[in-house]
């Protein structure tokens, strides 16, 4: 038995069990692979302001360590 159309939560119950089964695992699947794909971008921008901070840092010691030896 096949439902024409998008399958959704309310019609779901007219599908036969295995079909049922293999759809949800279908969606089980989408949804790590969006989980996944979530962690992965926020891990890039993780990194990315890391980098930014001890970039901002690195400039501040080294404005620090002119300013020191100016004095000198």
């Amino acid at each position: 038995m096949a439902i024409s159309g998008k399958i959704t939560r309310f019609n779901m119950h007219q599908l036969p069990p295995y079909e049922r089964m293999q759809q949800m695992r279908a969606r089980r699947a989408e949804a790590a692979a969006m989980v996944q794909k979530s962690a992965s971008l926020a891990g890039s921008f993780a990194a990315i302001q890391q980098n930014q901070s001890q970039a901002t840092g690195d400039l501040i010691s080294k404005i620090a360590m002119q300013r020191i030896y100016k004095k000198a």
